[in-house]
């Protein structure tokens, strides 16, 4: 038994990334995951901030132009002109607020050498339709390229009744 303490050891780390999980990409290979750059938390929360906010230009800013939406009731939006649209008119009907619970940073490795740069999200969302407020659970999938959002994949389920 050793009597230095955990922090004076001499730790090696492996010149691999750990894996910590596999995604099947369209072909069903299977990609490693691994450890993903958390700065893109940043990016998140600025643009969860914007929802709040209401700020659709800042959305759209951050939003790339081929932007892919899939909600969680089934909706595809492509494009960030119709995310736009389709926000206003949500923001207008009923007055959605996010609230960021948990984020995972996370990157799907391609056989190509090209990696998909991740944010696996949970997050509260509270609609106000007609002074009534609903609160959902979001899990939100994000992927990230060149300081944008490409894609964005939500799944909810409704909070627990009482």
């Amino acid at each position: 038994m050793s009597c230095q303490s955990p922090n004076e050891k001499d730790f090696k780390h492996p010149k691999q990334p750990t894996v910590i999980g596999y995604e099947y990409n369209e072909e069903g290979e299977k990609l490693n995951i691994i450890a993903g750059n958390v700065a893109i938390t940043d990016l998140y929360l600025e643009y969860i901030q914007a929802h709040n906010d209401k700020n659709l230009d800042k959305i759209f800013e951050i939003d790339m132009d081929e932007i892919i939406i899939k909600a969680a009731n089934g909706s595809v939006y492509k494009g960030r002109d119709s995310h736009k649209e389709e926000l206003d008119n949500w923001f207008a009907s009923s007055n959605p607020v996010w609230k960021v619970k948990w984020m995972v940073a996370n990157t799907a490795q391609g056989k190509d050498g090209k990696n998909q740069n991740w944010l696996t999200t949970g997050v509260d969302l509270v609609q106000t339709t007609d002074g009534n407020s609903v609160i959902s659970h979001h899990i939100v999938d994000v992927n990230f390229v060149d300081g944008k959002i490409k894609e964005l994949n939500a799944y909810d389920r409704a909070s627990e009744k009482k």
